[in-house]
């Protein structure tokens, strides 16, 4: 005979009593009330993603605002670099065409001396071949008599226009045509 102790006797009749008793209750699992309601209505989980957009709405709109005045001083610092770099090219351009006035004023003066010392033919000649916003510029620095030899010595339809271009340089209103 197997002799059997009073506490693994205990042991024994504790584990069959209580073990259907734990069965019963594993069987069942205990839904969450979270997830039960969020099955049985959809409006729960669209009331959740509302509340999470009015809990993160501040936050992004922040962000949002943060990233735009980025934006924002990145173009303007762009803005400011195109204006100094145009600015230096209009300093650039300004000095060229003051050079290129300078140049212009003392070559011009040097060709009214030149064409002041040669006698009329060959200046009407020379006047004749150019164009006429020269040839009038010319002419209007020669004195008067040195002038009006040239063009008494050019072709009279070529004296005529350079005539008629220079009344109209003197007096822009046209009140002194012929």
């Amino acid at each position: 005979m197997v002799k059997i102790s009073t506490g693994a006797l205990s042991l024994a009749a504790l584990v069959v009593f209580a073990a259907p008793s734990a069965k019963a209750e594993t069987s069942r699992p205990t839904p969450k009330p979270q997830a039960a309601s969020a099955v049985q209505n959809g409006d729960v989980i669209e009331n959740e993603a509302a509340l999470y957009c009015q809990n993160i709405g501040d936050a992004a709109e922040e962000a949002r605002r943060s990233w735009q005045t980025w934006q924002l001083v990145s173009l303007e610092a762009k803005v400011r670099q195109q204006v100094e770099r145009l600015e230096r090219k209009q300093a650039e351009f300004e000095a060229w065409v003051e050079r290129r006035e300078r140049l212009l004023a003392e070559v011009e003066g040097h060709v009214v001396s030149i064409v002041s010392r040669m006698r009329p033919e060959a200046a009407a000649a020379q006047l004749s071949t150019t164009d006429e916003d020269t040839a009038m510029g010319v002419l209007l620095k020669l004195k008067a008599r040195v002038a009006s030899n040239i063009l008494d010595e050019m072709d009279p339809a070529r004296a005529a226009q350079l005539t008629q271009a220079m009344v109209g340089f003197t007096d822009p209103q046209g009140k002194g045509d012929f």
